[in-house]
């Protein structure tokens, strides 16, 4: 039968700076179970050493050491943890407790770490405490016991692994003579079923009670006396560790996952100013990555959109510019399906009067701006006013950028009810639309997601104003022909055609200068042919001359002064409903805007899958940077990359500062029998979660801000830049530093053995 622990000629040495010392040479020793052995000797005599060799807290320098049959001459780290963790408890004399847990939580920590299931541990540590009298103190923190009340939770703690041998070094040291009997024993009924072995400079405590006393002096056991027969108790099986970390294999004692995590957890909230103190310093991180990403983003999108586009006035990196492959109008259905579509905010069927500006022209002021669909409007997004309620009332947005953002704000909410014509920005005598509107809402967006280069204002009118409008700009668009008479050949390249309800329908009044295309007949009567011709379609139209307007009546035809005669005399007029015919032919061209511009490519797959062609408009610009644009993202990011690593280190020191409250607890959670990486977890989730409650906290704050109930604006105005998917990304990036946080600080802590980190920290 083997020995429970054998020495053959063990020597353990320490080496100093320009030293080296022995701990004690060449030992030989066995020890079994049921012996209660107690150490002594002088100060220096390596007493202490050899019960670290045997607890596999030090590893020898030479010799054997068997533990149940099994040669430890070549174990590792990983083994020794196992060691540790399967067959040693550990009692200390200054206890070496988790001051922050409860007398229960202490017990428990080491049954957690063996694999124990929490609700698998209830009876047996109560059974301990009981066994140890501290029934009544179970909740008690272990900062607020007596010495000798911390010394049996040591004790219970060391049971609580259910370990064959129990090592003890100076276990009465710091205790009154009561306490020190009462711990003596304590080990003394608990050496009946184990191996017992204490380190002591006060014999006569430990007498009453020993089997076996061994005495060291200068590195040697001068003495090795019996003093009474040990209880006869079966040694472990031969063999009992194996090899440590079997391929897909959890041994029965190894710390569960959900185990660490409980700890990970508890850790967290244990320590209040530790708590508070870690959740300042990773709050500073997030919100300090959460700033610098989100400028970086408002930045790079300034760059992406830092361009022209002769053709496009809106070039925002949210619009995509829809045609088909047939080039016929879309119906309802198709615009629906695009509205339908992943990432896809919403669709602008009047897409012509986005990019061909109009201005509305009150008569003292005008404001230059491009049309969009009043009903993409919410009401919430409104400064002034209300949203229009019929086809006459327009809403007037401006960002910071916009030409008329300083009047809109001057004027605020006066201009509520100004009547106002809708007219071309070429040509204010020509009406886009022949209604009068009126201005219900204004909206001042000091948090534009998009720069405005263009300066124009945005105009917001019903679908039905926005067909008027389109068909205007269509025609402005086309090339207009006129033919006179069926027996000419004269053409007339229209400058453009007026639509106005004093015309008959088929029907068109015409100058008199314009008369005179037929020649010395009279024009009444006759007929012009229209041929309208553009990308998209070519229309004709036939309409009879029916009136001649001259300067002395163009008022009573058509409304005009006699000296407006010279600037209409190059136009023709018509009746509505025939321009409407010529003009309005449906949508050819339609505008989706997406969500988040980021996402760009999941609307495109959509697009390409329903077989319509599409353009990025963000692809489209020109660049107004001599080609540097490239160059301007790198050092964007490279700037982004510094700023956050010189936060990280700035990070981990003071973190580093903080935790250093924590040493002890993980040098306790080692010399227990945790393994590196069971430790590793543990600091990993007390770190991840404070990271995720700062976030949560910064989320809190990025809601409130948004909604305007803090008000910061430089903040919100590049919060506008982050979508979902960016927040997502920042929650990686802030985890993973948090990641890295714990690796480079555990690396710091672990670099050491068990015994030194637990020398240094205790």
């Amino acid at each position: 039968m083997s020995h429970t622990i054998e020495l053959r000629k063990v020597s353990k040495y320490y080496a100093g700076e320009n030293t080296v010392s022995m701990g004690f040479a060449r030992l030989d020793l066995t020890l079994d179970m049921g012996e209660f052995v107690v150490i002594t000797g002088e100060s220096g005599s390596g007493k202490s050493t050899l019960l670290n060799v045997i607890s596999g807290l030090d590893s020898y320098d030479e010799g054997e050491m068997f533990v149940c049959g099994e040669d430890t001459t070549a174990f590792r780290t990983e083994e020794y943890e196992k060691y540790r963790k399967t067959y040693i408890g550990n009692i200390f004399q200054d206890f070496n407790l988790v001051n922050s847990y409860s007398v229960y939580q202490n017990i428990e920590l080491v049954m957690l770490m063996c694999g124990k299931k929490p609700h698998e541990c209830k009876e047996r540590i109560n059974e301990l405490i009981e066994l140890v009298g501290l029934t009544e103190y179970k909740r008690t923190k272990a900062s607020k016991l007596s010495g000798g009340q911390k010394q049996r939770v040591a004790i219970a703690r060391a049971l609580a692994k259910d370990a064959p041998i129990i090592v003890a070094d100076e276990p009465t040291g710091n205790l009154d003579s009561e306490s020190a009997n009462v711990v003596m024993e304590t080990l003394s009924k608990v050496s009946k079923e184990k191996l017992v072995v204490i380190v002591t400079h006060n014999y006569d405590q430990a007498e009453p009670y020993a089997t076996r006393k061994l005495t060291m002096h200068d590195g040697r056991i001068i003495e090795d006396k019996m003093l009474r027969q040990p209880s006869q108790v079966e040694a472990p099986a031969e063999k009992p560790l194996g090899i440590v970390g079997s391929a897909g294999k959890r041994s029965s004692d190894d710390m569960r996952k959900s185990n660490e995590i409980k700890l990970g957890v508890r850790n967290t909230f244990n320590l209040p100013a530790k708590f508070i103190l870690l959740f300042i310093v990773y709050l500073f991180l997030s919100t300090a990555v959460l700033g610098m990403y989100a400028s970086t983003k408002q930045s790079l999108n300034a760059q992406d959109i830092l361009g022209y586009n002769e053709y496009f006035k809106d070039t925002s990196p949210e619009r995509i510019v829809v045609t088909k492959e047939d080039r016929t109008p879309f119906t309802d259905e198709e615009i629906a399906k695009i509205e339908d579509m992943a990432n896809v905010e919403y669709v602008v069927k009047n897409d012509i009067g986005i990019d061909q500006g109009v201005a509305l022209d009150s008569g003292d002021n005008s404001i230059d701006a491009n049309v969009y669909d009043a009903s993409t409007l919410k009401k919430k997004q409104l400064t002034y006013g209300k949203l229009p309620e019929n086809d006459n009332e327009v809403v007037v947005y401006a960002d910071s950028n916009s030409w008329s953002a300083q009047y809109l704000k001057e004027e605020g909410e006066k201009l509520i009810g100004m009547k106002c014509r809708i007219v071309s920005e070429m040509d204010y005598s020509i009406k886009v639309s022949p209604d009068t509107v009126t201005i219900c809402g204004i909206i001042l967006d000091e948090d534009s997601k998009t720069m405005n280069y263009t300066g124009y204002a945005k105009l917001y009118v019903t679908e039905a104003q926005g067909k008027k409008i389109a068909s205007s700009q269509m025609h402005f668009l086309s090339k207009t022909t006129l033919g006179f008479g069926s027996n000419t050949n004269t053409n007339y390249n229209c400058v453009s055609m007026i639509a106005s309800s004093k015309v008959p329908v088929g029907k068109t009044f015409i100058s008199e200068d314009t008369s005179y295309n037929f020649g010395t007949d009279k024009a009444v009567g006759k007929t012009v042919n229209v041929m309208v011709k553009n990308s998209y379609y070519t229309e004709y139209a036939h309409l009879k001359v029916d009136k001649v307007f001259t300067k002395k009546n163009i008022k009573s035809l058509l409304g005009y002064e006699k000296n407006d005669y010279d600037m209409y005399s190059y136009y023709v007029f018509v009746n509505p409903a025939d321009y409407k015919k010529l003009f309005d032919k449906g949508y050819y061209q339609v505008s989706a805007y997406m969500s988040d511009s980021t996402a760009y490519k999941t609307t495109a797959k959509g697009l390409e899958e329903a077989g319509f062609n599409y353009l990025m408009l963000k692809d489209s610009l020109s660049d107004m940077t001599g080609g540097f644009q490239f160059v301007l993202k790198l050092l964007s990011y490279a700037s982004l990359i510094i700023e956050i690593v010189v936060l990280f280190f700035i990070a981990y020191a003071v973190i580093r500062l903080i935790m250093r409250s924590r040493n002890s607890y993980y040098s306790t959670l080692r010399i227990l029998g945790a393994s590196k990486k069971n430790t590793d977890n543990v600091l990993r989730i007390e770190l991840l979660l404070m990271m995720l409650i700062a976030f949560a906290v910064d989320m809190v704050g990025v809601v409130l801000l948004m909604k305007g109930i803090i008000v910061y604006q430089p903040l919100r105005s590049a919060l506008n830049f982050l979508g979902s998917t960016d927040y997502v990304v920042l929650l990686a990036l802030l985890l993973v530093m948090s990641l890295l946080i714990a690796k480079r600080y555990s690396r710091k802590i672990f670099s050491k053995s068990a015994m030194k980190a637990y020398r240094e920290e205790v």
